[in-house]
């Protein structure tokens, strides 16, 4: 029977220690909640950086220079890219469709991002709005206002392009910001968490260390490869309009790179979904405008779509989108579902709770419905879990210098010149004898454990068992403060 050491005084100490700990957790989680989009956002820079932060921290002096070099050279480039493209993209939509329509689509879309000067006639808002909706009532009334108009237009187009502006700086500095010590002290944040709160080889520790690991699958291989593909495509797309005969172009090619990297999501049809009846479209138009002689342009253009924006990409990021874990068929619907229900950060948001679902489902909630205690590993032999392993890279295991600087110590201390210690001959009888019940023990173990796919519990790579080594190496970690 437990006693309890608690005294009164300690136990009103802890009631009102408790009760700040709730205080203070609700204010992060307004704090969260408020920039929700830019929080999650952080994360996803933060794990497609942090496969090539960890190569780039064994190459220069400190975990910090590696994280600014990550961020520069990877993560800024892929948002500031992906950022207009978007952007031309739905300008390029909205000639297709028109500008009503594009606000009826893309408004519950974009409905977390604004520049927070409200949305009522005359504010900043409605000045862009006019001005993309009716161009030429905007450009009317800004020359049929006399001076005192154009200033005061003026005055409204310059807050609202200063609103914008602000909003997406504050936001893109928070985002790196949180990528950055992510980066360079996501050792020390999960070192804290496993020995103060989660414990060493528990069933949290084994929950969110494999969280984490799919978390760097879903997010470094399956959304980036899609941003790649989206990236090549337009490029491609827009190069080849450059050559492409009179009224046989690529239409809108822009959008069309970047449907092309959505469609890359899905499984089996992969980007064919796209490229293909565009290609039967502008075969068609070549046909029906009598332009025989251009349809060597549609040819190139399924030529470049198939070995070029389809091959290359699956070629350099196949070994990293490696989501055996995850159904595919959920993660499509955790991709579709995600931006409809939150907006423009479900992409990230969608994905990162399905992984948390699914392996809550796999590792704790069976346990927990049969009423047994707790563990470390999950459910075998269940549907969830994962069949599919061919071409997995996972990263790079944590090499501990000493230990094998222990090693080869020992290796050499235990035989000198070739011959063997004195001792050795005295338990050889025994050792043997070991051997062989370990040896039949292991058999049993292997037929009755034949045929299992291996849970994620033990197969978990993640920055949860990772050292300061890792990405330190045997430098202070006073080095990166």
């Amino acid at each position: 029977m437990a006693v309890s050491v608690i005294d009164g005084e300690n136990s009103h100490s802890r009631q009102a220690m408790w009760a700040l700990a709730l205080a203070l957790g609700g204010v992060l989680a307004y704090v969260v909640y408020s920039y929700l989009g830019t929080f999650v956002l952080g994360l996803f820079v933060y794990y497609i950086t942090r496969p090539v932060h960890r190569r780039l921290s064994k190459r220069v002096s400190t975990s910090s220079l590696a994280a600014v070099i990550s961020l520069l050279t990877i993560a800024l480039p892929i948002l500031l890219i992906i950022g207009y493209a978007v952007a031309v993209g739905v300008s390029q939509l909205g000639s297709l469709v028109g500008p009503q329509q594009i606000d009826q689509v893309l408004g519950p879309l974009l409905g977390g991002v604004g520049t927070g000067a409200g949305s009522g006639p005359g504010t900043p808002n409605a000045v862009v709005a006019q001005a993309i909706n009716d161009p030429q009532a905007f450009a009317s009334g800004f020359a049929g206002g006399g001076l005192s108009g154009v200033a005061q237009q003026g005055g409204r187009i310059a807050l609202a392009v200063l609103g914008v502006l602000g909003t997406v700086f504050i936001q893109l500095f928070i985002v790196l910001t949180l990528a950055f010590y992510l980066l360079r002290d996501d050792h020390r944040l999960a070192g804290w968490a496993r020995t103060e709160i989660l414990g060493e080889g528990s069933p949290a520790d084994t929950y969110f260390s494999t969280v984490d690991r799919d978390l760097k699958t879903v997010f470094f291989g399956n959304i980036l490869n899609a941003m790649a593909v989206a990236i090549l495509a337009v490029i491609c797309y827009v190069l080849l309009n450059f050559f492409a005969p009179s009224g046989v172009a690529i239409p809108s090619p822009v959008l069309v790179g970047l449907l092309v990297g959505v469609g890359s999501l899905i499984p089996v049809v992969g980007m064919k979904i796209v490229y293909v009846p565009v290609a039967l479209i502008i075969t068609a138009a070549a046909i029906a405008g009598g332009a025989t002689a251009a349809l060597w342009f549609p040819a190139v253009f399924v030529g470049v779509s198939l070995f070029i924006v389809d091959t290359f990409p699956d070629l350099l990021l196949r070994p990293y989108v490696s989501g055996r874990d995850i159904h595919t068929g959920a993660t499509i619907v955790a991709y579709i579902v995600g931006p409809l229900l939150f907006g423009w950060y479900g992409l990230f948001l969608g994905p990162l709770l399905l992984v948390a679902m699914i392996h809550f489902a796999r590792i704790v909630l069976p346990e927990l419905a049969h009423g047994e205690p707790l563990t470390a590993r999950a459910t075998t032999d269940s549907s969830l879990d994962p069949t599919n392993r061919e071409n997995t890279a996972p990263e790079p295991d944590p090499v501990d210098t000493d230990i094998d600087a222990e090693a080869q110590t020992g290796g050499e201390t235990g035989s000198e010149d070739g011959r063997p210690d004195e001792g050795d001959h005295s338990t050889a009888s025994d050792g043997g004898r070991e051997n062989r019940d370990t040896a039949t023990r292991s058999s049993a173990e292997s037929d009755t454990t034949e045929g299992r796919p291996d849970s994620s519990a033990d197969r978990v790579r993640s920055t949860w068992d990772d050292d300061s080594s890792t990405t330190d190496g045997p430098r202070s970690r006073d080095e990166d403060r």
